[in-house]
């Protein structure tokens, strides 16, 4: 019987260094003989990607509120899973990604005031058996947030938030990881170290997923 992949999610504020570290551990991974892919959310397949502009579109004209932008986060990563998490995991591949529905829980409802029972129902029916074994949180300040994105969003209007809703982003997710929320495997991490720093620490958090020393 085919031994499933794991499903390792990274999560933080945007400037938190999720992009670097996902590259980092998708080598590392890929070095020590562990398939894997590296997807995004929202997002990851062409259908998703669709619904991830459509949000962004009408989250920009202030259209949409929490909940709606729950739903189509929602449909978006149903597409996601059935598409990319799903057949990769079942067939042995190990699955990385930036982002996924813990994203949901800091922004659309820590930061928005989103119903969270509401978001774990549905993640719940959305998932299934494909939820992540670890949750992998980049930990910075908002200064740091900030700094590090400077003008830069890359068209994400979340980026184009006040300061003051990513204190509830960062708090949110400080609440969740502390919890364990949604039963999930957290690891927070500080990501105001340096990039190299963050990679060993990570590693380490890779190495007690996967059950196995990983060369570096």
């Amino acid at each position: 019987m085919q031994e499933r992949g794991k499903f390792v999610v990274f999560e933080g504020p945007g400037g938190s260094g999720k992009g670097t570290q996902i590259e980092f551990s998708e080598k590392l991974l890929k070095a020590n003989k562990l398939p894997t892919v590296f997807t995004r959310e929202p997002g990851g397949i062409e259908a998703a990607e669709t619904i991830r502009n459509l949000i962004f579109v009408l989250r920009r004209k202030e259209l949409i509120k929490a909940e709606g932008q729950m739903v189509l986060f929602f449909a978006a990563r149903q597409l996601w899973v059935v598409g990319v998490v799903k057949p990769n995991i079942d067939k042995g591949v190990n699955v990385l990604t930036d982002r996924s529905y813990a994203s949901t829980g800091a922004y659309q409802g820590y930061a928005e005031g989103g119903d969270q029972k509401t978001i774990l129902e549905i993640a719940d029916a959305i998932m299934g058996d494909y939820k992540p074994d670890a949750v992998i949180l980049l930990d910075v300040s908002r200064e740091t947030s900030l700094k590090r994105r400077g003008i830069n969003t890359n068209g994400d209007p979340f980026d184009e938030r006040p300061p003051e809703y990513f204190d509830k982003v960062i708090a949110g997710y400080r609440e969740m990881a502390a919890a364990g929320w949604g039963g999930l495997n957290w690891f927070m991490v500080n990501g105001e170290m340096k990039p190299e720093l963050v990679s060993e620490e990570i590693a380490k958090i890779l190495e007690d997923v996967f059950h196995q020393k990983l060369e570096r």
